[in-house]
C-alpha cells in the first residue's frame, strides 16, 4: 500500500512538475510574442526610415544634379562671352586709343602733317550757313560783297578735288597745311577707336584778328589744325581773317578797319589706327566780322563754317 501510495505520490510529482514546465514554457512565449512584435515595429519604423532617406539622398543628387547643370550653364555662358570678345577683337584694331590730350594730339598733328608730306589726294568742301549781316550806312547794299568777303553764304560754297601729288605750284594753294597745334591751343580731346578707326574731337580756343591800313594782326588757333590759311586774299583760303578781307578791300576802302573773331571751334579727325592715315578731316566754328569803311556805313556779319576734308588718297 505504502509503495502503491508512493508510487501515486512520485506520480503526482511529476504531473505537479510537468505542469509547471508548461506554465513556463507559455510564460517565455508570451514574453517572446511582445519582444517579436517589438522589433517587427522596430522593423517597419527602420522601413518607414529608409524611404526617408532615400528621399533624401535622390534630393541631394537633384541638388547636385542643378548644381552640375548650373555650373555647366555658366561654363557655357563663359564660353559664348569668350567667343564674342574674340570675334570682337578680330574685328577691331588690337591697339589702344590715345587717352591724354597730348596723346591725342601727337596722333592728330601726324596724321595731318603726313597727308601734307605724302601731297595726298582729297576732296574738299567749304560751306557757310546761318549768315546775318546787320548794318548801318550804305553798307547794307552790298550784303553780296560783304559775305564773299568772308567766305560765308550758300553761293560762296566752295570746292576742290585734289589729285594725289598733283598739288598746284602756287605755295599758297596747297589746300592743306601742316598742323601745329599745341596742348595750349585746345579747350579739350578726346578719342574712340571702333573698327581699327580712332575717332578724334578737338576744341581749340577761339580767336581774333584785325586788318586796318596801320594794324594787322592775328590770334587765331584754328589756322594751325591744318585748315588752308593765308595772309593775302585768295578764295580758298578756309578762314578768312580781319588782315584778308582787308587786302580785299584796301584798294577801294584804304580807310576800311576790321575785326574778326571766331569761337566754338571744333575739329573731328577720322584716323586709320594702324596706318594713321587721315581717313577724314572736318572743322566747324562761329565767325563774326565787324566791317567799318568810313562813308559807306558799318555793320556786323556772322555765320558758321564748316570745313570737309574726305576721300583721302595717299
Amino acid at each position: 500500500m505504502k509503495k502503491i501510495l508512493a508510487i501515486l505520490l512520485a506520480a503526482a510529482l511529476l504531473f505537479s512538475f510537468a505542469a509547471c514546465g508548461k506554465e513556463d514554457t507559455t510564460s517565455d512565449e508570451t514574453t517572446t510574442a511582445p519582444d517579436t512584435t517589438v522589433a517587427e515595429d522596430t522593423t517597419a519604423a527602420e522601413d518607414v526610415d529608409a524611404p526617408v532617406a532615400d528621399d533624401t539622398t535622390a534630393a541631394d543628387a537633384e541638388a547636385t544634379t542643378a548644381e552640375g547643370e548650373t555650373e555647366a550653364s555658366t561654363e557655357a555662358v563663359s564660353g559664348e562671352a569668350t567667343t564674342a570678345e574674340g570675334e570682337t577683337t578680330t574685328a577691331a584694331a588690337p591697339v589702344a586709343a590715345p587717352q591724354t590730350k597730348a596723346e591725342i594730339l601727337a596722333v592728330y598733328n601726324k596724321a595731318v602733317n603726313s597727308a601734307y608730306d605724302a601731297k595726298a589726294g582729297f576732296n574738299k568742301e567749304r560751306s557757310a550757313d546761318n549768315e546775318k549781316l546787320e548794318t548801318k550806312g550804305a553798307l547794307g547794299a552790298f550784303k553780296d560783297l560783304v559775305y564773299q568777303f568772308m567766305g560765308i553764304g550758300a553761293e560762296n560754297k566752295y570746292t576742290e578735288n585734289v589729285t594725289k601729288g598733283n598739288w598746284d605750284s602756287d605755295k599758297n594753294h596747297h589746300y592743306l597745311r601742316k598742323s601745329t597745334l599745341t596742348e595750349a591751343d585746345l579747350t579739350n580731346a578726346t578719342c574712340k577707336e571702333n573698327g581699327g578707326k580712332y575717332t578724334i574731337v578737338l576744341g581749340v580756343k577761339g580767336g581774333t584778328s584785325k586788318g586796318s591800313e596801320t594794324e594787322k594782326y592775328t590770334n587765331a588757333p584754328i589756322d594751325k589744325c591744318g585748315i588752308c590759311v593765308g595772309d593775302e586774299d585768295k578764295g580758298y583760303y578756309d578762314h578768312k581773317t580781319g588782315p584778308v578781307i582787308y587786302d580785299a578791300l584796301d584798294d577801294i576802302y584804304g580807310s576800311a578797319i576790321i575785326n574778326e573773331s571766331y569761337d566754338n571751334a571744333k575739329v573731328t579727325a577720322v584716323v586709320d589706327a594702324a596706318t594713321g592715315h587721315l581717313v577724314s578731316l572736318t572743322v566747324e566754328y562761329d565767325i563774326t566780322c565787324t566791317i567799318d569803311v568810313g562813308l559807306v556805313g558799318s555793320g556786323n556779319a556772322s555765320g558758321t563754317a564748316h570745313i570737309v576734308y574726305k576721300n583721302f588718297k595717299y
